[in-house]
Formats: C-alpha cells, structure tokens, sequence
C-alpha cells in the first residue's frame, strides 16, 4: 500500500438546512456547452445532474477528507451545487456523486448572481507518493452589474489551481458530472478527480 502523506449570502440560513439528499433532473433542453479541464487522471463519469428548468447554479458546497497523517488521503470529495431561478427563488440542491470520505463544509452562495466560469485546484500525479488529485473548486459569480470570485473555506490543501475555465456563451451553469475512482482497497484512493459543468441559455 502507497502511504499518503466569502463571502455568504442571504440565504445561508436556507443553504445550512437543505438536507444532503439532493434531487436533480437528468436532461435539459437549453444547454449550450459543457466544460471540464481534463486534468483528472483516474475514475469514471458519474450521471449528468440538472437543476430544475429555468433555474441556474449560484452556490455550492464541498465535502473533504482533511488530512490523514501517514495515512492515505483524497481531499475533495465531492461537491453539490445550489440551485436558483432568475427571481431569487431557491430550486433545490443538485449532488452527481456523494463522495465516501469527508466532511461537508459550510455553503457559501452568490448575492444574487449565478456560477459561470470555474477553476480546479489539482494535485498533479505524484508518482510513488500519494495522490489525492482534485482538492478545492472555485467559481466566479456574475450578474448585470459585474462579477467576483467565490470560493468555500474547507478546499484542499495540495495542488495549484489551474487556469479559469469560461463560457463561450451568455449562460450560466446549470448542471455537472463528477469523474470519480472508486475506493481502492489498499491501494491509494484519490476520490474526485476532475468535474465537468453544464451550462444553459441565460
């Protein structure tokens, strides 16, 4: 075995209570464009998960390991995306895969806006050391008036952030997949790997 070595809303409230069972439709038909960065080395696609019709992303969680020790880490997990509708209404909580280790963390949100372009802390490949790949996911929130970062407390603390990924469109995210490995047994785990995020028609 390989050993291992904001900004807050209005509706925190809302956000804090939403239980972790997550619902989410799996088609829509205003998407323009999915993006990803293509960087997760290991796992699998998990099932595209939609907000509900009409609404968009505009804020998130994230569930990670915190660090092991000597033992085998994966930092994030996995993350959940909250849903809104253009009038401020709140749609639900999407989640495309759970995770199996970790911690979810507090939720923060735009004021008002939506997520639309993304970037990803990632940890490149370590060789013979231990892999943890994705650690933290960041956004950045975008209304009329402008745009600003948003970023959760509890990332990851390996990797660098790779570069800001945008929208060739006017949309906003309104759905994703996580590419996930799957427990490895005495292997080593690296949990989330890599998220690809839907975007539809503003």
């Amino acid at each position: 075995m390989l050993m291992k070595k904001v900004l807050l809303s209005t509706l925190f409230i809302t956000l804090s209570l939403t239980p972790i069972t997550a619902f989410g439709q799996g088609y829509r038909n205003d998407v323009t464009e999915s993006l990803t960065t293509g960087a997760g080395r290991w796992g699998e696609w998990s099932d595209i998960v939609f907000c509900p019709s009409g609404s968009y992303a505009g804020g998130y969680d994230m569930r990670v390991e915190s660090p092991k020790g000597g033992g085998d880490d994966t930092a994030l997990n996995a993350i959940s995306l909250y849903c809104y509708y253009p009038n401020g209404g709140f749609a639900g909580r999407i989640i495309a895969h759970k995770g199996n280790w970790g911690n979810w963390g507090a939720a923060v949100a735009c004021n008002g806006s939506l997520l639309t372009s993304f970037r990803i802390k990632m940890e490149p490949w370590q060789r013979n050391g231990d892999d943890t790949a994705a650690n933290s996911v960041s956004f950045i929130c975008t209304n009329r008036n402008g745009y600003y970062p948003l970023e959760a407390s509890n990332g990851g603390q390996w990797g660098n952030w790779l570069g800001w990924i945008n929208p060739t469109q006017f949309s906003a995210i309104c759905g994703f997949q996580a590419k996930v490995e799957p427990p490895q047994g005495s292997g080593d785990d690296t949990a989330l790997n890599d998220l690809k995020f839907y975007y539809c028609r503003l």
